[in-house]
């Protein structure tokens, strides 16, 4: 369980929260290209972290993320015209270009001196991966793009599609990461007899693994034979996170949680392939199959079963075919977060066990960041994310160790050299030292031997 005041750190999001600034500190999508296809096209009105914005495409085909509302008077500028390089405000004609410049006062004498001397809020934005991205944070803090192997592939390799979650987005992403959920709500009906048969090896959740970037969390399968199977993943903070499993065929996965406000989130979902690009069929199952993508409500961002109708949950296919009665991956997972005593989980009523260990370990490394941040202090990941090309998934599967429930140092080496990083030994002295991105450019026999 946590206290309430480290629960509102980790759930409140809004300008001036710790939360909320450390987010501001790194490049996230908060949008998805196909929204403003066009030059010149309507503009689009979205929240993320608190804050009204409006996305155009000007003429040239540049994207502007600015406020929402005109300064002169407070008109919504999502009815502007579009047009000549600027969003234009209905009421009264001022017009804005993608960095914010007031570019025409056309309702007042000298408005050509004028207009030099206002601007709205603008941010920094690039597309990559078919989503905007954009950063909020202080202009002389703005590190370069992330390395995701996602960032630079032709469009024709990525499908990405977002979903409007109505819950806060730290419960939402936990899910991401919780270890054992997988071997009930999205298994068969028997679900709990199966969990019972295999006794003792019910998949484990070992320590998290502390790196420059985040954490890499290791899961433990047993044999049987007194060995498991180990897999992983490296959970960038402070949400970037990879699903359990991708889809396999050289087909990756990845989430991204970006609050909107303190009682919804955007869940950016991919699946890309370095090598080659989408086929025809794996595109057509994303978009249409229903159970890796649920099916979007008709002009909206939402899932089409969501909490409002109780996810469409059949009782008949609960009883005979699956342990939830839906269908969808995402429904299942959905059921379970969008409602954890209200839309914001109230973890101080919590009652932990011990294959939580990963989520403790998280939450401990992001109230560290935010309240360092809070106290002046700023977090060096965001540039580190630029070093190295970042890996989320083991690309080969690692050879079965004796069961455990801590790792050794060899097979945290194998680990963290898969994933192309490193091991921070002890997080809150590496910060307080200044010493994290040394270790994102030491080797493994260095930092083993300090």
């Amino acid at each position: 369980m946590l206290s309430k005041e480290d629960n509102d750190i980790l759930t409140q999001t809004d300008r001036g929260t710790p939360m909320g600034e450390l987010f501001r500190r790194y490049w996230i999508p908060v949008l998805l290209s196909e929204e403003i296809p066009l030059p010149d096209c309507p503009p689009v009105r979205f929240r993320v972290l608190g804050e009204d914005l409006l996305a155009f495409r000007d003429t040239e085909g540049r994207v502007g993320v600015v406020d929402t509302y005109c300064p002169h008077r407070g008109a919504p500028l999502q009815f502007g015209r579009n047009e000549e390089c600027g969003i234009r405000c209905l009421y009264h004609g001022w017009k804005f270009d993608v960095t914010g410049a007031c570019v025409e006062m056309p309702n007042i004498e000298n408005g050509d001196v004028i207009k030099n001397h206002m601007r709205i809020v603008s941010y920094p934005v690039v597309e990559a991966a078919g989503m905007v991205w954009a950063y909020m944070g202080p202009p002389n803090r703005q590190p370069p793009l992330p390395a995701f192997p996602y960032m630079d592939l032709p469009s024709e390799n990525v499908y990405v599609t977002k979903y409007e979650l109505h819950c806060n987005w730290f419960q939402a992403q936990e899910g991401d990461y919780d270890s054992t959920h997988g071997q009930f709500v999205h298994s068969a009906f028997d679900a709990v007899d199966t969990v019972r048969a295999k006794g003792k090896n019910i998949p484990r959740t070992l320590p998290s693994i502390d790196t420059p970037l985040g954490q890499v969390i290791v899961f433990g399968r047993p044999l049987g034979d007194g060995t498991m199977q180990l897999s992983a993943q490296q959970v960038v903070l402070p949400s970037m996170c990879p699903p359990g499993t991708g889809t396999g065929n050289g087909v990756e996965a990845a989430n991204i949680r970006i609050p909107i406000d303190d009682e919804h989130e955007w869940h950016f979902r991919l699946r890309y392939a370095v090598q080659r690009p989408l086929t025809p069929r794996e595109l057509l199952e994303f978009k249409m199959n229903g159970y890796a993508y649920a099916e979007h409500e008709p002009g909206t961002w939402r899932m089409k079963a969501n909490k409002d109708n109780n996810y469409l949950q059949d009782r008949i296919l609960q009883r005979q075919f699956n342990f939830s009665g839906m269908s969808a991956f995402q429904l299942q997972d959905a059921a379970m977060i969008e409602d954890q005593w209200g839309p914001v989980c109230d973890r101080t009523k919590e009652h932990l066990v011990a294959p939580d260990i990963c989520i403790v370990l998280q939450r401990n490394r992001l109230l560290t960041m935010a309240k360092n941040l809070a106290a002046g202090r700023d977090p060096e990941e965001p540039f580190l994310l630029a070093e190295r090309p970042i890996v989320q998934h083991l690309s080969e599967p690692l050879e079965p160790v004796a069961e455990s429930k801590t790792l050794d140092e060899a097979t945290m080496e194998t680990i963290v050299r898969g994933m192309n990083t490193a091991r921070v030994p002890d997080y809150a002295q590496a910060f307080d030292s200044n010493s994290l991105s040394e270790y994102a450019h030491r080797t493994w026999d260095e930092i083993a031997g300090s």
